[in-house]
């Protein structure tokens, strides 16, 4: 049988991968992400998939494709979903048949990393260790619900034509697979296997399997590279066609750019017969350098009397460790959320070069006033207690502190007092729809209020202008060296839109790479 390739998400669009590979009867698949776009079609922050009803409204509305016997059993046990899937099997992209030895995790934005959570729960996850213990935080510090189950799942039961949750019913922890498995320590592995809880059972814990390099007769190579999250992989897969690669997200300017180019020289010896390329920004030059950005942000904060905000990206620890940078420079402490200290803890685990919440180092935790507290929350408290900082004591010298903190978190500036001055700094990606543009304008809003400056555009073109944003993926010409590198036979371009599209068509049309462009839910076979 053919080695086949189709995109259930990814395809002509930016993010939601749901990338899957075949070769006779063996399967992968390549991330299993969110799509932001068809989330934001039907959705927004108060209208949710209902979770009474399982995997109802996500097929509904095709958020996910119509593969039935891929998702979790506990969220497909009423009534309604075998109507559902009834109604399905006419649908372009059915089938009934994938069953997946694995999903090779790339990275772990929610793009990429989203819905496994509704995955069944027998599939490994392969990735990296520093990908397996950020996802793992970012559920531990996130809401439990059903799309937020990456790593622990609480099966749901049907009771009243609903699916609940029985407190009683013990968490079940999918099995991971780590690539790498160095620097799994003791506290890594006690990290892993732990769920923040106050009450309820113990847990159904699975140690992670680390140094995977084979699944079921197929080599699997994975390659560490340059994105804005830290543990980006990319991979290569041996099938009967040849050796099949896939970037994940990549960039060639941040601080680990040689990890990039290093991949496309391992790529390029093997020969491959089809590399799966992102193009998320391949329209567009070269823009700012993460070095770029270090040096902006350590002048602005510099010259910004009063109190400095940075708002970055969730997980973007390059930027983190750019403004903790700035604000030692300029003698003042850098101070991050509960939830930002929850990752670095669990990311020093696996990089004990993570920095930790620590005073005499300079990185505090802002210290929340809640009615109550969760587990995690108290574990953070009591381990990093010396860091804490009261909002009353940023407010009596705010000149002295660089806070990182997003639109979402900006009610929490109120608790500081009246500010005479400071600075906004805006240090991330884009508005991606309606929603989030009305938030940018909201966040001007509030800083208009708060009386501090509002730095680094409204875009992420503006924001990269102004020297304070390096995106998270590879610019046009960079993207055309790597695949020139690789020398692929075919390319699949994914993970972009219409002006990269037209970008790979016109670079590589009188080239030997043949570009085949995947429709989404149709099957490319690679020969």
């Amino acid at each position: 049988m053919p080695v086949r390739f189709t995109a259930y998400g990814g395809a002509g669009e930016i993010g939601g991968n749901k990338l899957l590979l075949e070769d006779g009867d063996w399967q992968v698949l390549f991330d299993f992400g969110m799509s932001f776009g068809a989330l934001g079609t039907y959705f927004e922050e108060f209208l949710r998939p209902r979770t009474v009803h399982g995997l109802s409204d996500y097929l509904l509305t095709g958020l996910l494709p119509p593969l039935e016997g891929l998702y979790r059993d506990d969220l497909n046990a009423l009534p309604e979903h075998a109507q559902i899937w009834d109604r399905l099997r006419d649908r372009p992209g059915y089938r009934d048949d994938v069953r997946p030895h694995a999903v090779l995790l790339s990275h772990a934005h929610a793009d990429h990393v989203g819905y496994i959570s509704l995955l069944r729960p027998d599939i490994p996850i392969v990735t990296g260790s520093l990908t397996a213990v950020i996802a793992k935080a970012m559920q531990d510090g996130g809401q439990s619900t059903d799309d937020n189950q990456t790593v622990f799942l609480r099966p749901r039961v049907p009771r009243d034509g609903l699916l609940v949750t029985d407190p009683k019913t013990p968490f079940l922890q999918r099995p991971w697979s780590l690539v790498d498995g160095v620097g799994w320590s003791p506290d890594a592995a006690a990290c892993w296997t732990r769920r923040y809880a106050k009450s309820g059972p113990e847990p159904a814990t699975t140690p992670v399997t680390p140094g995977v390099s084979e699944i079921d007769g197929h080599q699997v190579r994975a390659f560490p590279v340059d994105h804005s999250i830290p543990g980006a992989h990319g991979f290569a897969v041996e099938t009967s066609a040849g050796w099949i690669g896939y970037t994940g997200d990549i960039r060639m300017h941040g601080r680990h750019a040689n990890q990039t180019w290093a991949f496309a020289e391992e790529l390029a010896n093997l020969d491959l017969v089809a590399l799966i390329c992102e193009g998320t920004q391949a329209a567009r030059s070269r823009g700012a350098s993460e070095s770029d950005v270090r040096a902006r942000v350590s002048d602005c904060v510099h010259q910004t009397d009063g109190l400095v905000v940075a708002d970055f990206g969730p997980r973007n620890i390059e930027r983190l460790e750019t403004f903790l940078h700035a604000a030692r420079r300029t003698n003042r402490q850098l101070v991050v959320l509960m939830k930002d200290a929850l990752l670095l803890k669990a990311m020093h685990t696996v990089d004990p070069a993570t920095p930790l919440p620590s005073a005499p180092d300079g990185l505090l935790i802002f210290d929340d006033r809640r009615a109550t507290t969760t587990a995690w929350q108290d574990e953070v408290t009591d381990e990093f207690a010396s860091a804490l900082i009261p909002p009353s004591n940023i407010g009596a010298d705010p000149g002295a502190y660089v806070l990182c903190m997003s639109f979402f978190d900006v009610t929490r500036l109120l608790d500081l007092g009246e500010m005479t001055s400071g600075a906004w700094i805006y240090s991330s990606s884009e508005p991606y729809d309606e929603e989030s543009h009305l938030d940018m304008q909201r966040l001007r809003n509030w800083t208009n209020l708060l009386g501090l400056d509002f730095l680094g555009g409204d875009s992420e073109s503006e924001a990269e202008a102004a020297g304070f944003h390096a995106s998270g993926h590879a610019s046009g010409p960079d993207l055309q060296r790597f695949i020139e590198i690789v020398n692929p036979r075919t390319l699949i371009p994914i993970h972009l839109q219409a002006k990269g599209l037209h970008f790979y068509r016109h670079t590589f049309r009188d080239t030997a790479i043949r570009v085949a462009e995947p429709g989404w839910g149709q099957a490319l076979v690679i020969e």
